[in-house]
C-alpha cells in the first residue's frame, strides 16, 4: 500500500485528491496546505507527496520530500526555471525516488487516438501542427494579480498554460528545433508576464507549427489542433471545456471523416480533470509499488521548462 500525502488545498483537494483516493493499492493519509509543508512532510507515515501549489513553492517542497526518500507527483510546470527543474531531475535520481508531473492532455482518449493515427501515417507524413488555444482567465476575468500573473514566479500564459502544449507538441511531431515568438503582455504583471503569444516553431523531423493562444477572449472557450499530414488533415478540438468534448476530424480526398472514439468516463460531481488525472496517478502509484520509473517524469518537466527559455530567448520583436 502507497501511502500518499497532497500537498495544496486548491486543485489538490478538488484534482489530485480524488483521483488518489480511487486508486487501488493507495492510501490518501492526509492533506496539506502551502503553508505548513514542512511539518507534514515529517509525518512517519508517507511513501509519497502529490503537490499542487505555485511553481516557486513547489520547487522547494519538492526538493525536501525528495531528501526525505519520498517519491514526488508535481504540478506543471515543475518550478519557476529551468536550473530548478534541472536540480530536483538529479535530486530525485540521486535518491532514487519515483517522479510524476501532471501533463494531462496525451492521455485524454481522442488524443491517444490523433496520436495512433500519426504514428501509422493514416494520412501520410505530419508536415505542420497548429494550435488554436483561447480562453477568458480567471486573472484577466477578476482583474486579479497572483503567481500566474508573475514571469519570475513561473506565472503567464506561456509558462502556466502551455507547458501542457510544449510537452504536447513534442509527444505529437518529436523533438522541437527552434521557437519565434510574439507575446501579448498582462497588464496586471509588474514583470512582463504574457496573457498570450503567437508562436513559429520548427522540429526536428523536418515538420513545422504555429500556434496562437489567448487568455484573454471573453465569451469565446476553443482548444483546436490541426495536423496537416500528406494526404490531408487530422482536426482534434473542443469548445466550453478542459478535457472534454473532444472532437476528431479527418479530411482528405476522399472527403470529410468523423473520427468516433469511446469518451473517458468521470464520476458524478468530480471535475472533468479528476478523469484523466486518475490515468497518471494510478501510473505512478504503479511505479511507486514496483519501484519503477513512470513517464511523464521530471525529465519531461525540465524538457518544457528548457523550452520554455527557448520561446522566450526566441522572442520576436
Amino acid at each position: 500500500m502507497v501511502r500518499l500525502g497532497i500537498v495544496g488545498t486548491g486543485f489538490g483537494t478538488i484534482g489530485l485528491k480524488p483521483a488518489f483516493e480511487s486508486i487501488r493499492g493507495c492510501t490518501v493519509v492526509g492533506v496539506s496546505s502551502g503553508r505548513d509543508w514542512q511539518s507534514f512532510l515529517e509525518r512517519n507515515d508517507l511513501d509519497a507527496v502529490a503537490i499542487a501549489v505555485p511553481p516557486a513553492a513547489q520547487y522547494r517542497i519538492a526538493k525536501a520530500a525528495i531528501e526525505r526518500g519520498l517519491h514526488v507527483f508535481a504540478e506543471k510546470p515543475l518550478a519557476a526555471n529551468a536550473a530548478q527543474a534541472r536540480e530536483l531531475l538529479a535530486l530525485a535520481k540521486k535518491r532514487r525516488v519515483v517522479h510524476g508531473i501532471d501533463f494531462i492532455f496525451p492521455e485524454i482518449a481522442a488524443w491517444k487516438k490523433v496520436k495512433e493515427l500519426l504514428d501509422k501515417k493514416t494520412l501520410g507524413r505530419l508536415k505542420h501542427v497548429s494550435v488554436e488555444w483561447d480562453w477568458l482567465s480567471g486573472s484577466m476575468r477578476y482583474g486579479k494579480a497572483s503567481w500566474k500573473t508573475s514571469a519570475k514566479e513561473g506565472g503567464g500564459a506561456l509558462a502556466f498554460y502551455f507547458s501542457h502544449g510544449l510537452h504536447y507538441l513534442e509527444h505529437f511531431a518529436g523533438k522541437i528545433g527552434t521557437i519565434a515568438t510574439r507575446f501579448a503582455r498582462s497588464p496586471l504583471s509588474d514583470d512582463g508576464a504574457d496573457l498570450g503569444f503567437d508562436m513559429v516553431l520548427s522540429f526536428e523531423s523536418g515538420a513545422t507549427g504555429s500556434v496562437h493562444l489567448s487568455s484573454n477572449t471573453p465569451g469565446y472557450i476553443r482548444h483546436r489542433l490541426a495536423f496537416e499530414c500528406e494526404r490531408g488533415v487530422i482536426v482534434l478540438e473542443n469548445k466550453n471545456a478542459v478535457v472534454d468534448g473532444f472532437t476528431i476530424t479527418a479530411f482528405s480526398s476522399a472527403g470529410e471523416k468523423r473520427i468516433v472514439v469511446r469518451k473517458d468516463i468521470g464520476r458524478r460531481g468530480e471535475d472533468e480533470r479528476v478523469k484523466i488525472v486518475r490515468k497518471l496517478a494510478q501510473r505512478f502509484v504503479a511505479a511507486c509499488a514496483q519501484r519503477a520509473e513512470m513517464r511523464p517524469s521530471f525529465a519531461d518537466g525540465v524538457r518544457v521548462q528548457e523550452l520554455i527559455a527557448l520561446a522566450r530567448k526566441g522572442q520576436m520583436r
